[in-house]
């Protein structure tokens, strides 16, 4: 009896022992499925930083190419507003030398009508 109980022993024992090598087995599966799983989502967002960080600096170089555009107009613009006060003053000038020749032109026009009456009265007289 006693070599029965040892078999049953040893058998409890290689049942106990194999359900316990297949838990194990089956955590370590569970465990590989898991390592793929998140291997595959750690790959997906690598793939994700690398177009993001791709992206950066495609607009950082667009931004770099936009600020150095926009300061070309700044400074078109100041050369333009210079340019454009530049001819104002110049207009200024003009209309002011316009001025003081019709002014001259008037006065040149009266002298000229005073002799034509004072060279037909002189005319007038010789008659």
């Amino acid at each position: 009896m006693t070599i029965l109980i040892v078999v049953i022993a040893i058998v409890v024992l290689a049942v106990l022992a194999l359900l316990a090598y297949r838990a194990i087995e089956r955590r370590r599966a569970q465990q590989e499925e898991r390592r793929r799983r998140l291997a595959a989502e750690a790959s997906g967002h690598r793939q994700e930083l690398e177009a993001n960080a791709l992206r950066a600096r495609e607009s950082a170089d667009a931004a770099q190419e936009h600020a150095t555009n926009a300061e070309r107009h700044r400074e078109r613009a100041e050369l333009l507003r210079n340019e454009a006060d530049r001819h104002e003053e110049l207009a200024t000038e003009e209309a002011e030398h316009a001025a003081t020749a019709e002014e001259r032109s008037e006065r040149a026009r009266a002298a000229a009508q005073r002799h034509d009456e004072r060279a037909q009265e002189v005319e007038e007289r010789l008659g």
